[in-house]
């Protein structure tokens, strides 16, 4: 195809429908179009109607996120997802679109990256879009980040607790708790927790595990591991072979800071011989989906995350209704305190009582 015919190709493309055109061809205001296309007040049946005919006729299609965007809250509520590989993020997810999607609000959604390399850029972009309430889900930013972005917009912080701003999460340092207590109770003295990276709003789990090792009277054992499968099982297999940075022997139980470290954690026994639970007990945290599978059967704390998902829904629309009503909404000052969801502790194979030696 030669240089002039391909552009007279791009000439001859259709020009795209706009609402100007669809109120030109009914013989009404480009307002009153608006106003037909988002089912508001202010305009009778008939003339909706007939609004809405000449669109089909004209081919017109209204494109909602855009005037709820342009709208300032008249709609959409942004979701920033850390990590759409990360099981607790997705059905976490899935209790923020079961209160959504009824409430007919448009969801618009940034992804992140595993690494939270892309958790500035994902989250500004939603606050400087300007959507009515902002949910950010499993963002690693620091509390003084997250309290600067405040001012741009209502913003509901999801599984994590920020001092100040409106939350939603599950009680991590209970659930942690939980599970040392279910360890001990088992006759495990010898306990380690491999804790993800330290950071502010995700230090819960390891505070829980201190908290229940130290009323046992056992000097707890802290092994700060990371987020990838791949390092969590290269650590585990050092902390099984006894060559902890501390120096202590093989423990006896490990919880582990989520299921997909825990899964790791199961990988380095079977890389060294060990069995679960005959040799080495092992509790992750967030019950997901690959928890409950046969032959895998990890016993975990269920923080609940369709529950988070559900409450920083209702929390996001709570304050949208208040803009929409003239009121202040604000995701910083003064923010109500929310109380965390409680999770609960899931019992299966992976722990059993201490073989005496």
């Amino acid at each position: 195809m030669t240089r002039s015919s391909d552009g007279a190709q791009r000439r001859a493309r259709p020009r795209r429908i706009t609402m100007e055109d669809n109120a030109r061809e009914a013989g009404v205001s480009r307002a009153l179009v608006s106003i037909a296309m988002r089912d508001a007040h202010g305009v009778s049946a008939a003339t909706r109607e007939h609004i809405l005919e000449v669109a089909r006729r004209l081919g017109y299609r209204h494109n909602r996120v855009a005037a709820d965007l342009a709208g300032r809250g008249a709609g959409a509520i942004g979701v920033f997802v850390a990590d759409l590989h990360n099981d607790l993020y997705a059905d976490v997810f899935d209790g923020i679109r079961e209160i959504l999607d009824p409430s007919g609000r448009r969801i618009v959604l940034t992804v992140g990256a595993a690494d939270g390399s892309r958790d500035t850029a994902g989250l500004d972009g939603l606050l400087e879009a300007r959507v009515g309430a902002s949910i950010g889900l499993g963002v690693r930013l620091p509390d003084a980040e997250l309290h600067e972005r405040a001012g741009l917009g209502p913003l509901v912080v999801a599984t994590r607790t920020v001092s100040g701003m409106l939350s939603a999460s599950s009680d991590d340092v209970a659930g942690a708790r939980m599970a040392t207590e279910h360890l001990l109770g088992l006759g495990h003295r010898r306990l380690a927790f491999l804790a993800n990276p330290p950071g502010d709003g995700y230090l819960g789990r390891r505070r829980g595990f201190e908290q229940a090792m130290t009323e046992a009277g056992l000097a707890p054992q802290v092994h700060v591991t990371s987020y990838d499968p791949d390092e969590v099982r290269a650590d585990a297999r050092s902390l099984l072979a006894g060559e902890g940075p501390t120096g202590e022997g093989r423990p006896s139980a490990i919880l582990v800071h989520n299921d997909r470290a825990a899964v790791a954690v199961l990988g380095a026994l079977a890389d060294l011989g060990l069995r679960c639970p005959e040799d080495v007990s092992v509790v992750g945290y967030d019950e997901a989906e690959a928890a409950g599978l046969r032959g895998i059967e990890l016993t975990t704390v269920d923080g609940r995350a369709h529950e988070v998902g559900r409450l920083a829904a209702r929390t996001a629309l709570a304050q949208v209704d208040a803009g929409d009503a003239g009121g202040e909404a604000d995701g910083s000052t003064d923010a109500p305190s929310v109380a965390p969801i409680a999770p609960r502790l899931i019992t299966r194979r992976t722990t059993a009582g201490q073989r005496r030696a």
